[in-house]
């Protein structure tokens, strides 16, 4: 959770007064330790919780398939300038004052530990429309461990055109049929990343491959638009999600965890 300084910002891309912002967070942790991470990130987040945090959402996915990080870390917060002003650092500091010499001692080697895990990591700053440019069914149980699917493309035309465009051919339909939990798109504002990522939650892989294949999804005009729209290379990404944040403790996927 590398801090982003920013002297001077002003919101461009996909504006709009529900626009809120996402640092994300790549880390190459070795497959074999993401379990002991997960372990020592729930204790670091716990503690990191306070009410002078400005952060509104916190999500934790591994990687599945395609080339990548092993894990990629989501940070949600209301502005730009929430994202700058909050400190967990200091939030981690304030709640260690109530701590025994012992547990601080205990919460420091969790700390050093988990933190060696960041050597190498890379961030970026997105932003996120949510009243234009998301959808979700209604009452999705988002505390699963479901499959998250993310499309980063580079566009050699308007931000908003390609995005209504995959909307309309993609993630609207696959939400609507009951396919996809929910989707959106993030449009790029600081640090490494394409222009656009879309986004997309669906309960198992089995739906996200029907939702690929799915003749039904088929919208010609907003399909030819889209690709008209994408300028070099594309990526694609297949994640698990592992656990976010819920009520100020980060809560792993999956029932009575």
């Amino acid at each position: 959770m590398k801090k982003i300084i920013l002297l001077f910002a002003v919101l461009y891309g996909l504006n709009s007064s529900a626009q809120a912002v996402m640092e994300t967070t790549y880390l190459d942790v070795p497959l074999n330790e993401i379990g002991k991470f997960i372990e020592l990130h729930k204790k670091v987040v716990d503690m990191s919780m306070h009410e002078d945090r400005k952060i509104k959402g916190h999500w934790v996915y591994r990687h599945w398939y395609g080339s990548g990080p092993s894990i990629a870390v989501y940070d949600q917060f209301d502005s730009i300038e929430d994202a700058v002003q909050d400190d967990f650092m200091a939030a981690i500091g304030k709640n260690m004052e109530g701590l025994s010499e012992e547990e601080q001692s205990e919460m420091n080697a969790v700390f050093t530990e988990w933190w060696s895990y960041f050597e190498g990591h890379t961030d970026e700053m997105r932003l996120i429309d949510y009243e234009k440019y998301f959808v979700a069914k209604d009452e999705v149980n988002w505390d699963v461990p479901f499959v998250f699917v993310v499309g980063k493309y580079n566009t050699k035309g308007s931000l908003t055109e390609m995005a209504n465009a995959y909307m309309d051919w993609q993630t609207r339909h696959h939400v609507e049929n009951g396919l996809q939990m929910g989707g959106g798109v993030t449009s790029h504002y600081k640090g490494s990343g394409y222009d656009l990522e879309f986004f997309g939650g669906f309960p198992s892989l089995t739906d996200f491959a029907t939702s690929a294949t799915s003749p039904g999804a088929d919208n010609p005009e907003a399909r030819a638009k889209f690709w008209s729209m994408v300028s070099g290379e594309h990526q694609d990404q297949i994640y698990v999600h592992v656990g976010h944040l819920e009520n100020g403790v980060f809560n792993l996927a999956g029932e009575d965890k």
